[in-house]
């Protein structure tokens, strides 16, 4: 396809719902849309219209209402919430194992464990994202000792997901395999697992589409775990599905997964769960027993 120069004006609020309304959707209250447009940004809540419009046109299907798009906002908006504070236990959870493990070997071993061709790099970050931390802890320790490197306690708790995934993924196979065993996991699971949490809590952080998205980040399917070789690894469920498993792990008396998700659907019965990867039996798989 030929590219082209983009040359569209920006439209205001009233443009937008004059737009609207030609592309049959029912705007009963205008005054509610403008305020709703006056929140939400024209384009964020465009990513919502596409389950509403007539196959193959930017027409919407008749009888559909700004307030449908408006409760799959919202919904998108609440499951976003609940995946992201069940994410908070896991990255918790992750980084305590590798702490457990890797300091075994005192508290800078973690030097002699990394991967040779990826040391430099990695031991880089590290120290850029730890010189930039404000904690106090980190400005203690960098006034009163001189060396060169952090404890590996002090660098996991202090450095983000996603480099805490890079971290593991280049220890030594001893230690990936020690963690990812009390996991009941191989070690390419657990690596593939933890990187498809980090981008999917970085779609929750930038408030982003969940709902009816397409994994760009897949997890693998685990070849021991029949729970989830009939699940779509493409879709969001999968990936709820990969949480409920730490969790059960975790703290399964502490665990609300389930129930936040019934209550959720109670609330928006409206909502196509097809579209996550859901499927109607959901709730009778053996993971969420």
């Amino acid at each position: 396809m030929a590219k082209t120069t983009f040359n569209k004006s920006p439209l205001s609020c009233d443009e937008h719902i004059s737009l609207l309304k030609e592309r049959n959707l029912i705007i009963k209250n205008e005054s509610y849309a403008k305020h709703k447009l006056s929140i939400i940004n024209y384009y964020r809540l465009s990513a919502y219209f596409r389950p509403f419009y007539v196959r193959g046109e930017e027409t919407f299907k008749d009888n559909t209402t700004f307030e449908d798009i408006i409760k799959l906002y919202y919904f998108d908006k609440k499951l976003r919430k609940i995946i992201f504070d069940k994410l908070e236990n896991i990255e918790v959870f992750f980084r305590t194992k590798i702490i457990d493990v890797v300091s075994k070997n005192g508290p800078f071993g973690y030097l002699e464990m990394l991967n040779k061709d990826k040391k430099d790099e990695i031991l880089e970050k590290i120290n850029r994202e730890l010189n930039r931390s404000k904690e106090v802890f980190v400005s203690h320790y960098k006034k009163k000792y001189e060396n060169e490197h952090f404890p590996i306690w002090m660098i996991v708790e202090t450095i983000s997901f996603s480099l805490l995934s890079m971290l593991f993924k280049n220890l030594d196979e001893k230690s990936k395999i020690k963690i990812a065993n009390d996991l009941d996991l191989p070690v390419d699971v657990l690596e593939s697992w933890i990187h498809n949490l980090v981008y999917i809590r970085n779609i929750c952080a930038h408030h982003s589409r969940i709902w009816n998205r397409i994994l760009a980040i897949r997890p693998k399917i685990p070849k021991r775990k029949k729970e989830f070789h009939e699940l779509n690894n493409k879709k969001i469920f999968f990936t709820i599905c990969v949480i409920q498993y730490f969790l059960n792990y975790i703290d399964e008396e502490e665990n609300s997964l389930k129930n936040e998700l019934q209550n959720l659907f109670s609330e928006y019965p409206q909502i196509k769960k097809r579209n996550m990867g859901f499927p109607d039996n959901w709730e009778e798989l053996k993971i969420w027993e």
